[in-house]
């Protein structure tokens, strides 16, 4: 995924508020789920409680939190994930943050693309719906992402392993 916006546009992809709450949430949901850890739960708590307010951070959350858990029972290995913070985005991470865009573009293409990349295919019914509540909770506050179109994501996709390369 490109880190700049098109159209010469000097912010950072992960500067947006709507791709930071995705990727920033997803990353530590995530890291508490894998580490049983309350403070990776509540160090999201308080992006989204800064970001949307108190009220609306909390509702937010438990759709980002719906959405992690119907991912993690989908998934047939541990995701992979940058750390918080970090500017760049992994493979799954582009794929979560697509489904995303996605739904709230109305892409079913682009949703199907990169469902395909990360959970098993008896998982899509439970994640589209939860991938769907969590877009229509982000853009109840006004967060929309930008599109990611199918052929970018099949691209990211297919890219060679970077352990491949010296």
């Amino acid at each position: 995924m490109a880190t700049r916006l098109p159209c010469g546009a000097t912010q950072r992809y992960l500067e947006r508020q709507p791709e930071k709450l995705v990727v920033e949430g997803l990353r530590r949901w995530m890291q508490g789920c894998e580490r049983g850890s309350a403070t990776c739960w509540e160090l999201a708590a308080s992006l989204y409680a800064e970001e949307l307010g108190s009220a609306e951070g909390r509702r937010v959350l438990g759709a980002l939190a719906h959405w992690v858990e119907a991912l993690r029972s989908w998934m047939d290995r541990p995701p992979g994930l940058s750390p918080s913070h970090c500017p760049r985005l992994c493979l799954d991470e582009c794929c979560a943050v697509s489904m995303i865009a996605a739904c709230q573009n109305h892409d079913e293409g682009s949703l199907l693309e990169a469902m395909e990349r990360l959970i098993l295919p008896e998982g899509h019914a439970e994640v589209v719906r939860a991938t769907r509540n969590f877009a229509e909770a982000l853009a109840d506050t006004g967060q929309i992402l930008i599109p990611v179109p199918q052929a970018v994501i099949h691209e990211i996709a297919t890219r060679p392993c970077r352990r491949l390369f010296h």
